[in-house]
């Protein structure tokens, strides 16, 4: 008997220590009950409180289990008992930890996505309307018009993730909301200065940007009045991105989310009333409109969501402190940006360089693109919003940070995982989206056939991209810059090489952003494993000091 109910060694895992003890405590209470009644039986009183005791202290002992003359041997086992009771709730309380943490970066991510995703949403609205409204020519002038729009407020992102590292770094754990507002002043300053900038250079030099861009003579028409509407509120878009970039440092996903979900209706009842009413049929300018009035609109809301949550930043002019702190992102991350977009802009011409139909196609496969390609940016605003407090706790702690060194591991674990699963199953999303869905943005066969080829290279493209954005907040939330402007200037080089010498379709463009992409990934996960970098010295338990390593 005592054999058969000798106990396992003491388990590691929460679930099967309280399934073990459940199965002891049945066991002991049999053992009491033959004992008790076997030696009733042959006239022997035993105490039960005594008899409960020893086989407690029996039931726990694998080596000697006869031995019944030692107090101290009942006590000792309590004791192992009791540790192993706190050890379990240790278990159990990181187990919770770390399950409330992967559930607060769902309920992050799950409303960041749906912010991200809102505005090629729209592009990719505007492209229906349009390509219905205004056939394959209209279709076709939205590439340049986004080009010189969308591209151009991409530039100017730097702002954004400015604004996510400073505000949060600011706002950190204590939830600091007058270091917020303070830290985002300088930024929205900056956003609305330079977007008024621009505006201007829209409304007297747009006839100029599209001959630099050698667009074909017969699509400028309809390409300058989208410009023309989308240019005139740049500022807005701007002052809007910043806004969010705020709201999303303070760990608030839902209020901006409500907000764009909003203005995303007033677009599309903009859209379907001025491109496809009875009253008017304004093809690309129509589309441009609609998008501006949303733009203004989800733009004052945002304003007001900050002043509720007495987040609003001064307009003032900024200190030199403050212009020192934002172009310490700015500088670097300017010239970044500039790398990437060189690479759309050569991606748009070699496309234009192809033909009409094919630069049609070209239009609406990258817009699919860039729509799925966004479910990787709350991964990455996740590693901005959470990793930098991590890392400057890790700095700052005065023992050796191995608390601060597991979370920062524990974040990045989790984070990989969400990225993982994402880029398979949003490359299958995007795949059939082209493939099955292009009719709905064309009737053009030759387009939807164009189109339809482009599918598993749009797979590919959004798989890696998903992987390299996750991995680029990383990079960013770390202040990696010098690694992330290497590595995207000696991409881009040999993107434009290939573009320039190599690229003989729209299958082939794709394929040298899909290259990008993948060399970006896997630069970051061979830099981070073999411990060099900000982020890198970490994983191998060093103090970050001093500058990065180049």
């Amino acid at each position: 008997v005592f054999t058969l109910f000798r106990t396992q060694p003491i388990k590691h895992r929460a679930k099967l220590r309280r399934e073990e003890h459940r199965n002891t405590e049945m066991k002991q209470i049999s053992l009491f009950v033959i004992l008790f009644l076997g030696l009733e039986s042959f006239g022997f009183h035993i105490s039960p409180a005594r008899t409960a005791l020893r086989i407690k202290a029996l039931s726990h002992k694998t080596n000697h289990p006869f031995r019944y003359n030692q107090p101290r041997y009942i006590g000792q086992h309590f004791a192992e008992i009791n540790e192993g009771e706190e050890e379990e709730k240790l278990l159990e309380n990181e187990e919770d930890v770390n399950e409330a943490s992967k559930r607060q970066m769902l309920g992050f991510a799950i409303p960041a996505l749906g912010i991200f995703l809102c505005n090629p949403l729209l592009s990719n609205i505007d492209n229906a309307f349009v390509g219905r409204m205004s056939g394959t020519s209209g279709l076709a002038a939205l590439s340049p018009a986004t080009i010189c729009t969308d591209q151009v407020l991409y530039f100017f992102s730097f702002l954004s993730r400015a604004t996510t590292g400073m505000v949060s770094r600011a706002y950190a754990s204590e939830k600091n909301t007058e270091n917020a507002r303070s830290a985002a002043s300088a930024p929205l300053t900056v956003a609305i200065a330079i977007g008024s900038i621009i505006s201007i250079c829209y409304a007297f030099f747009t006839p100029n940007l599209l001959s630099m861009l050698q667009v074909n003579p017969s699509l400028r028409p309809a390409a300058s009045s989208y410009i023309h509407w989308r240019g005139s509120i740049t500022w807005a878009a701007l002052a809007q991105s910043v806004s969010l970039s705020i709201l999303l440092a303070t760990r608030d996903a839902m209020t901006p989310l409500k907000i764009v979900l909003l203005a995303a209706v007033v677009n599309i009842f903009g859209d379907y009333f001025l491109c496809a009413s009875p009253f008017y049929q304004l093809g690309c300018g129509g589309a441009g409109a609609a998008t501006a009035f949303a733009t203004l609109f989800s733009s004052s809301f945002m304003l007001k969501a900050l002043h509720k949550k007495k987040l609003l930043p001064k307009l003032k002019l900024p200190t030199k402190d403050e212009l020192k702190e934002l172009s310490s992102y700015g500088g670097v991350l300017i010239l970044i940006t500039i790398t990437r977009l060189i690479g759309f802009l050569s991606m748009q011409q070699a496309a234009s360089a192809l033909g009409v139909k094919q630069l049609a196609a070209y239009q609406l496969s990258i817009n699919i693109m860039m729509f799925f390609l966004l479910f990787g940016e709350p991964l990455s605003q996740l590693s901005q919003t959470k990793l930098p407090f991590l890392l400057d706790s890790y700095s700052s702690s005065r023992s050796n940070g191995t608390k601060e060194r597991q979370n920062i591991i524990q974040t990045l674990k989790s984070i990989s995982i969400l990225a993982l699963f994402c880029a398979g199953f949003v490359g299958l999303l995007s795949w059939a989206t082209l493939y099955f869905g292009s009719s709905i943005f064309t009737g053009d066969s030759i387009v939807q056939g164009l189109a339809r080829s482009n599918a598993l290279d749009i797979f590919a493209a959004v798989s890696m991209s998903i992987l390299g954005v996750a991995a680029d907040g990383t990079m960013l939330a770390s202040r990696d810059f010098k690694f992330i402007l290497s590595v995207g200037l000696s991409t881009c080089l040999i993107q434009l090489n290939v573009l320039k010498n190599h690229c003989t379709s729209v299958n082939a463009i794709f394929r040298t952003f899909t290259f990008r992409l993948a060399s970006y990934w896997i630069a970051v996960f061979l830099r981070t494993n073999l411990g060099f970098g900000p982020l890198g010295r970490v994983l191998r338990g060093k103090k970050v000091e001093g500058e990065d390593e180049a």
